[in-house]
């Protein structure tokens, strides 16, 4: 997705969340400042990390107050942990200093693909 010229957040928004739900242009521009760890500084959360995160809001988040949140929640820490587990980091900088530019991963798109198959896999071990 990133050789297609989507952004890191755009890119996970837009691969699994199609899979998941009606996903309309607007929700994909929602994602586009969280690129490359908020405005392309790398100092904030890593975008494929955000993009996750806009997912499980996607399929789980509220539309109303007054409505449970706790799945929505629950999804989002099991998606920060098992992010963590698989890249060490969660902020973009520290990505791009410690995973991207070994020899197997040499660019982000290859977190950024590795990212969206790990939240699938989520995904659908928590699907009812």
């Amino acid at each position: 997705m990133l050789d297609a010229g989507w952004h890191c957040s755009e890119a996970v928004l837009k691969a699994v969340g199609e899979q998941y739900f009606d996903l309309k242009p607007e929700m994909i521009r929602l994602a586009t400042p969280f690129a490359g760890g908020v405005g392309d500084t790398y100092g904030e959360l890593c975008g494929a990390f955000t993009g996750g995160l806009m997912v499980i809001g996607g399929m789980y988040g509220r539309s109303e107050n007054g409505i449970s949140d706790y799945r929505c929640q629950v999804l989002a820490v099991q998606w920060r942990d098992a992010f963590r587990e698989e890249f060490e980091w969660l902020k973009c900088g520290d990505l791009r200093a410690n995973w991207v530019g070994k020899p197997e991963q040499e660019s982000c798109s290859v977190l950024v693909a590795e990212a969206a198959g790990l939240l699938i896999d989520q995904l659908s071990e928590n699907l009812e």
